[in-house]
């Protein structure tokens, strides 16, 4: 049974083999033109993926700033607490719902980020599947069945 899968593979090399019996080169020349905007890829994947990294840090630190002086803000306002506690209560309320609305502020700008980041890796995908396609397609020497 090996033998006769290796006849078979034989033969279907010998098909896709170019005439003047080059094969070598042509499958190297094929390979780069391919590994090229694979390679392209992942640096722009690794790019995108440190630039992600670094805005949700950024965004992540800033979270932490407000919330630190938004901690602040309460700690300074229970000495008014026993002259007028209604006073208290309306500033609480009023700083859990600014502390919702940062919070829905971050999510959305977070959503944003990840949207873009997404974004730009389609068309940096999309661009090299479209220039491994040329590559493929432009490989000379090889009938159309080889090529698919």
């Amino acid at each position: 049974m090996d033998t006769a899968m290796q006849e078979r593979t034989s033969r279907a090399f010998e098909h896709t083999a170019p005439p003047n019996g080059d094969a070598a080169a042509l499958s190297i020349g094929i390979s780069q033109r391919v590994i090229g905007p694979l390679t392209e890829l992942s640096m722009v994947a690794v790019k995108e993926n440190a630039r992600l990294a670094t805005e949700l840090s950024i965004l992540a630190l800033e979270a932490i700033q407000e919330s630190h002086s938004a901690a602040l803000r309460r700690l300074s306002a229970w000495p008014d607490a026993l002259t007028d506690p209604l006073h208290l209560c309306h500033r609480g309320c009023r700083d859990a719902l600014d502390s919702a609305q940062r919070a829905l502020l971050l999510m959305a700008t977070t959503a944003r980020l990840v949207t873009q980041s997404a974004e730009r890796m389609q068309t940096a995908a999309t661009d090299a599947g479209r220039r491994v396609r040329e590559a493929l397609e432009g490989s000379t020497g090889l009938p159309e069945s080889a090529r698919r």
